[in-house]
């Protein structure tokens, strides 16, 4: 019944595809065709691991190779597939993880409550075990003395328990802000430690009571992928566990330390930067136990065009755009719909990618380009993820990433913004294509939405990589029509093609193709600018210092 079922998805989605032409100029018949069939009710939502899914990866794979690119995927007895596959699971605590200060001699300890004075638990790749370790106090715990955080200056961490804070970190770039938040495991877990305990502070106590936070998961529950030899994947694999302290339990962690919580507090509110580290004296055991359910199967879909420059061979431009929607749920819409298309979230974006394929078939760039349809974005950026960690490449790595994510095309746009361009040398590249064709490149009008960590670029720049994410700006009446469409349509099953103002997509995609087109023939490789956070954060190039 599923291959049936398969075969015709597939038969249908072959008949909606357009016959394969050469041009130098941006189509509208063939975009306005993609976007009706990628959000068709034929393909059920495009859900991740679904046959409306599957039908979707066909309908690319078939498009790719009739384009003319070379299939990108996975290694096949001959060549490569057109699909790159990976496997989701779903990872929590098989039971309450427990834990106990123990003295230097070991023994039973003072046994702790789960909820009461911690939470928390294993992490997706730990499996089950104990740890027994001692407690090092580390601040902040970050690494960025050209911020003024040097938390982890001579400090081992191997076979440690780390103790930590977190920090507002006021006057530091925001973006850099929101992602050290959210990663203090990963800096641990890279220096060898086996687990970490965040410390509840006084400050944090005045935001939200522990009272409100402590049966919340946290990490230790959620969806990964599986990496090739069958491990969960965690950015913080290494350490086993992650914890947060309860106020009670925190206080009696630093009780007749070199600083305890009331200094530390004090200090905090002070603004001070420097913080001390030190060896507590005070070891923790730690039992957890983690459990791993398969999920689903799915796919990326991956082209790829060689480039002319053979001194730019080994520098490949990715192009992305999501492929998944959220398939068919209980429905808010009229009539009971329970079908999310997901026209402009990402069909538009999907045809983007595809139109830039088939006009740079036409005429190649000097560097070569992979062209990926990502799965399993609105399930956490996993299909980005995978395929940025494994990008499958013998002859050479990622330099650079372009990302278009639901530009929401409903009114005459007249500015793009093009999230983290600033960031790296391929401004100029952006910047010129933008006024090239007619239009504003403007700063991010919305910051504290944190757009720049909620899209596919973000998994390439975890890894180092420069990127772009383009979207359409506030000007000339955007800041009320993206608000209209985010309130009405934005994951509803009502974001369906009727609501693409067909002309608009047309000049996004002439712009999306320029941006990649002027990136692909930059003169000088793509690299981070010189004293970037995220450049040094994560080991890309760097552009030399004046």
């Amino acid at each position: 019944m599923i291959l049936r079922t398969h075969a015709a998805l597939f038969a249908v989605a072959m008949a909606l595809a357009p016959a394969a032409a050469l041009a130098t100029d941006t189509d509208p018949a063939t975009l306005e065709h993609d976007v009706r069939a990628l959000a068709s009710d034929a393909m059920e939502g495009r859900g991740a691991g679904t046959p409306g899914y599957q039908m979707a990866v066909d309908y690319v794979s078939g498009r790719f190779a009739d384009i003319g690119l070379q299939p990108g995927g996975d290694a096949a007895a001959e060549g490569r597939e057109w699909v790159q596959h990976f496997s989701l699971v779903r990872y929590d605590q098989a039971r309450d993880p427990r834990m106990a200060l123990v003295g230097a001699e070991g023994g039973r300890g003072q046994k702790l409550d789960y909820q009461q004075d911690f939470i928390g638990g294993g992490l997706a790749s730990a499996g089950e075990g104990r740890v027994e370790a001692e407690m090092v106090f580390v601040g902040y715990g970050l690494d960025l003395p050209q911020i003024g955080y040097d938390d982890l200056e001579g400090i081992d961490l191997t076979g440690k328990i780390v103790l930590w804070v977190p920090s507002d970190l006021e006057g530091v770039d925001p973006l850099l802000a929101s992602h050290l938040g959210q990663t203090g495991g990963d800096r641990f877990a890279a220096r060898g430690a086996v687990g970490s305990i965040m410390l509840w502070t006084p400050a944090l106590s005045e935001r939200i009571g522990w009272d409100q936070v402590r049966g919340y998961p946290g990490r230790t529950r959620g969806t990964t992928w599986l990496g090739p030899d069958g491990t969960p994947y965690d950015a913080a694999a290494g350490m086993q566990f992650q914890l947060v302290a309860s106020p009670d339990l925190s206080r009696r962690l630093l009780e007749g330390q070199a600083m305890d919580l009331d200094a530390l507090a004090a200090a905090m509110a002070s603004g001070t930067t420097d913080l001390p580290a030190f060896d507590t004296g005070k070891r923790a055991r730690v039992d957890y136990a983690v459990e791993i359910e398969p999920r689903l199967d799915t796919a990326n879909v991956v082209g790829m065009l060689p480039g002319t420059d053979p001194a730019l061979a080994d520098q490949y431009v990715v192009m992305t755009a999501h492929l998944d929607h959220v398939g068919v749920r209980p429905g808010n819409g009229p009539a009971e719909d329970q079908l999310y298309n997901g026209a402009m979230d990402n069909a538009v974006g999907v045809a983007m990618l595809l139109e830039t394929a088939r006009l740079m078939v036409a005429a190649p760039p000097r560097r070569p380009v992979l062209f990926v349809a990502l799965g399993a974005e609105e399930l956490g950026l996993l299909g980005s993820s995978y395929h940025a960690a494994n990008p499958g490449l013998a002859d050479g790595e990622v330099a650079v990433n372009v990302n278009v994510d639901m530009p929401i095309l409903t009114w005459p746009f007249n500015d793009i913004v093009a999230f983290g361009a600033d960031r790296s040398n391929i401004y100029g590249a952006v910047a010129s294509a933008v006024a090239g064709h007619g239009l504003k490149l403007v700063p991010d009008p919305n910051p504290d939405e944190g757009f720049f960590f909620r899209s596919d670029q973000y998994s390439y720049v975890q890894r180092g990589v420069p990127a772009v994410y383009l979207d359409v700006g506030f000007g000339n009446g955007g800041d009320a029509a993206q608000t209209a469409f985010l309130e009405s349509d934005y994951h509803q099953p009502s974001d369906e093609v009727e609501g693409i103002a067909w002309d608009q997509l047309t000049r996004f995609a002439d712009v999306a193709h320029t941006v990649a087109r002027n990136v692909a023939d930059m003169d000088t490789r793509p690299v981070w600018n010189a004293g970037d956070v995220f450049g040094t954060l994560f080991g890309g190039p760097v552009a030399a210092a004046d």
